[in-house]
């Protein structure tokens, strides 16, 4: 079986997508959401192969006698952190939900404007 990836190990993988996509490092206030989609990604890995090691569904007899089939009660957990997931990573800009200016977009007071008239000024 495979080595399951540790936090620091999506830490890792996280910055090197950050820049793969915005061609410069990570901005040092991303660290947290960083670290947060980093465990979300190694406890979903961990869900998973609990999910592969079990049976998705359950027959068990109900209080009245009658014969019923249980979904695993993981999977609605499973299913709420891996949409979570992806939510971070839009929030990274690591998916097609988020547009391209969100990703290069200063989020710095002054922006664009102050650029245009420092660049100005030095003229």
């Amino acid at each position: 079986m495979e080595k399951r990836q540790t936090v620091r190990g999506y830490e890792q993988e996280l910055k090197k997508l950050i820049k793969a996509r915005t061609g410069k490092d990570f901005e040092p206030w991303l660290l947290p959401q960083i670290r947060s989609t980093a465990k979300n990604a190694a406890l979903l890995d961990k869900m998973a192969e609990e999910l592969a090691e079990e049976p998705l569904s359950t027959i068990t007899t109900g209080s009245t006698g009658q014969v019923k089939r249980e979904v695993n009660p993981l999977l609605p957990h499973f299913d709420k952190l891996n949409r979570t997931l992806l939510a971070q990573y839009e929030a990274l800009g690591l998916n097609y939900n988020t547009t391209p200016s969100k990703v290069s977009e200063s989020a710095k007071p002054g922006g664009e404007d102050e650029d245009i008239l420092a660049r100005t000024l030095n003229i």
